[in-house]
């Protein structure tokens, strides 16, 4: 039997954990992940994409990995086949075992955020911080914060002689020993932000609702996503939550449809949804 063919129901009982890698923007393995024969992996990819060859050397061997291309393109068809297998791993494999997402893409944080909301251990990991995490700026602010109490009295001792610039250094390596602390998965596995809470109190749907009744009233609603997404950001930018959230909400419950080129159409929404 091939990788390809081999169901989640057989492999139930061999698993022992889920990588899930986002082929097209962050095709790499956190460091500290530890890959075993029994890992399942997939990767997702676009109609076109491959894998870079070192990614692949080191996962070809395993029988349970898997890559799954997406039949058609699109700005968002490679996320959707992802947020498909994603469910139907979630709902076929053991809820003890634990999910690792690798992708550079935020808006996929809320299926993350879905799976520990259900009490799965899961993850998300991104090689890109400062796309999917915290920038290097906020780190190292946070490492100077953190190392603050530890240099206190040296750092004003120096700053009567005039010495800034060994301030800063004392500050560094006042945060090294904090930094080594951390285990690896506390330093390299960017853990899921929750989602922000909205100005006034007001949930997601509450604010998708409030924009799409806008869609519904104005003569001449954006036609493409860039645009949308812009006007999303203008007119719902102060709700807390981002333009991708909110669109994701649109799509779900509000009748908003983005092709594979990026024309954006309004249809009824779906009443069973």
């Amino acid at each position: 039997m091939t990788p390809a063919q081999k169901t989640p129901e057989a492999e139930r009982g061999l698993v022992d954990s889920v990588l899930l890698i986002d082929g097209d923007n962050d095709p790499h393995i956190p460091p500290d992940f530890v890959v075993t024969p029994s890992t399942l992996v997939r990767v997702f990819l676009r109609p076109d994409g491959k894998l870079p060859k070192p990614l692949e050397r080191r996962l070809a061997a395993l029988p349970m990995f898997v890559t799954v291309a997406s039949t058609k393109g699109g700005a968002n068809a490679a996320d959707f086949v992802m947020s498909l297998h994603v469910g139907i791993l979630h709902a076929t494999l053991p809820l003890h075992l634990p999910f690792t997402v690798v992708t550079a893409d935020r808006s996929l944080s809320v299926v993350t955020q879905e799976l520990q909301r259900v009490g799965r251990r899961a993850n998300i990991w991104t090689s890109h911080p400062e796309r999917g995490g915290r920038g290097k700026k906020a780190e190292t602010a946070a490492e100077e914060e953190a190392a603050a109490p530890a240099s206190s009295s040296s750092s004003r001792s120096r700053r009567g002689r005039g010495h800034g610039r060994g301030r800063r250094s004392g500050s560094r390596r006042a945060a090294a020993p904090a930094a080594a602390a951390a285990t690896p998965s506390e330093a390299s596995v960017a853990p899921v932000v929750p989602i922000p809470a909205a100005a006034g109190g007001r949930s997601l749907a509450e604010v998708a609702a409030a924009y799409a009744a806008r869609l519904a009233r104005i003569k001449d609603p954006p036609s493409r996503l860039k645009t949308l997404i812009n006007d999303i950001a203008n007119r719902a930018g102060a709700s807390g939550y981002t333009p991708e959230l909110i669109l994701d909400e649109l799509k779900l419950r509000h009748g908003v449809v983005v092709d594979e080129s990026g024309r954006v159409k309004l249809t009824p929404p779906n009443q069973g949804a």
